[in-house]
């Protein structure tokens, strides 16, 4: 497989963060502005724009990839299956999607028409592996939280499992409204695609539905970011930090203000231009704003453990959270427009769910084995190594138990065997004494190996 190696950088990662974030927010809220508006630009403008934005994706994914492949090839570090092979999935992923954007982009081109088809392959390979990884991730986040109950595990496990559930609906909903579209789509206006939506009465099961699920996922991510930022509060003061962290809950939840004031109805009414600019330029940015939200504590978490490798995966969890969650948008994407806007912002979402997935379980991995990184989280009572601790530390007692049992099992056999001596004890159990860097943990193993030594001297005759 093609293999290459970019430096990682805060500087290289806010850049790439604010560049995938401005794409997709144009590709997510041009057809809304569209919508609302007398406007209408020529086709070639439609399909230079679709152009650049799949430029701008191919870009954006072999820069992250750069990122990625060097950092996995850990010989020491233990992995699952599946971590050892997501980056081959994700390759696969993106390559994919690339190949499939050239066909939508010849046959735009040159047979000024595309297959509906071409869509039903972005959606699916787009959303699968995405729901992939963030199964795998929420795994993970179980099995620390049964180790280490902690709110902020738990917090970020129900966020995970809420949007793997939005994914799973918009999989769903987008399916159904593509199988209702014409199988060749012509370069009609975009116009005459968002009046003629096929099952638009579905959008009044999914759309409520979908809604409420993002707001729960919202505000509990909301809520783990804004205690990872409370160290800030005696820097900035209390009122400057309820403002800065307050504001993008507010922005992300006006939008959903139809359902109960409805305050833009008259100014939709009498000036649909207008309101078509503060409905796309102003509110359509609520998933885009509150990615890179997320993604702050990452980032400044980064910047504290500067000097250790575990620096370069929590840039990449910054990277993820801002990508995945700026991604979770399919508004534009089903009305199957000519050139199809909406689908570079949706095919992000399988490399953001990797980048989370994979930064946070390396980081955990990291932070387990280092016992001198532990130590300094411990002395210092900043917030943002909360994380760091409790992933850190679950991730170790959970490798643990595992060794543990591991000990437990391998010396119940070698006792059933009649040949059970003390030295082939030593040499079963040698390794694993060695993987173990806690005191707690030599203790553990010291007291297996007494009991083992004491069952397996013979018994006096007298």
């Amino acid at each position: 497989m093609f293999q290459f190696s970019i430096g990682i950088t805060r500087k290289r990662i806010l850049v790439l963060i604010l560049a995938v974030i401005s794409v997709m927010l144009i590709d997510s809220t041009l057809v809304k502005y569209i919508a609302y508006s007398n406007e209408e630009l020529s086709r070639h403008t439609y399909v230079g724009i679709f152009i650049t934005f799949v430029i701008f994706f191919v870009g954006i994914s072999l820069v992250t990839l750069g990122f990625i492949e060097r950092k996995e090839d850990d010989p020491k570090r233990k992995r699952g299956l599946a971590l050892k092979n997501s980056y081959h999935i994700i390759f696969l992923t993106q390559l994919s999607l690339i190949v499939l954007f050239a066909i939508i982009i010849y046959s735009v081109v040159v047979l000024q028409s595309y297959s509906i088809l071409s869509l039903f392959a972005a959606l699916y390979i787009s959303h699968i592996p995405a729901l992939f990884f963030l199964m795998f991730l929420v795994l993970s986040l179980v099995e620390w939280i049964m180790v280490k109950k902690n709110r902020i595990l738990l917090l970020y496990s129900l966020s995970f499992s809420l949007t793997a559930l939005t994914i799973i609906i918009s999989l769903t909903y987008a399916t159904i409204v593509l199988a209702h579209q014409e199988s060749i789509v012509k370069p009609y206006p975009i116009h005459t695609s968002l009046y003629d939506l096929p099952r638009a009465d579905l959008a009044i099961y999914f759309g409520p539905t979908l809604d409420i699920i993002s707001i729960l996922s919202f505000i509990s991510v909301w809520i783990v970011s804004a205690f990872l930022l409370s160290t800030y509060i005696r820097r900035m003061g209390k009122v400057r930090y309820c403002i800065i962290i307050v504001l993008p809950l507010i922005y992300f939840l006006f939008p959903f203000e139809t359902y109960f004031l409805n305050i833009f109805q008259p100014l939709m009414t009498s000036s649909p231009v207008t309101f078509a600019i503060i409905n796309a330029l102003v509110l359509g940015a609520t998933k885009q704003v509150g990615a890179l939200f997320f993604s702050i504590a990452f980032l400044i978490a980064s910047g504290l453990v500067a000097k250790h490798v575990v620096h370069k995966y929590l840039l990449i969890s910054a990277l993820g959270i801002a990508i995945f969650f700026g991604s979770l948008e399919i508004d534009s994407f089903l009305y199957a427009t000519y050139p199809p806007f909406g689908l570079v912002t949706m095919s992000f979402m399988a490399m953001g769910s990797y980048l989370i997935y994979t930064g946070i379980i390396n980081t955990a991995a990291l932070v387990a084995r280092d016992k001198e990184l532990r130590k300094e989280f411990y002395r210092s009572a900043m917030s943002e190594y909360d994380l760091l601790k409790v992933i850190g530390i679950s991730e170790m007692e959970k490798e643990l138990i595992k060794s543990y049992k591991a000990i437990d099992k391998r010396t119940r056999s070698l006792q059933k065997d009649s040949s059970f001596e003390k030295d082939r004890v030593k040499e079963a159990l040698h390794g694993l004494v060695d993987e173990m860097d806690t005191e707690n943990a030599r203790e553990i193993l010291h007291e297996v190996l007494t009991e083992v030594y004491q069952k397996s001297r013979p018994k006096s005759k007298y």
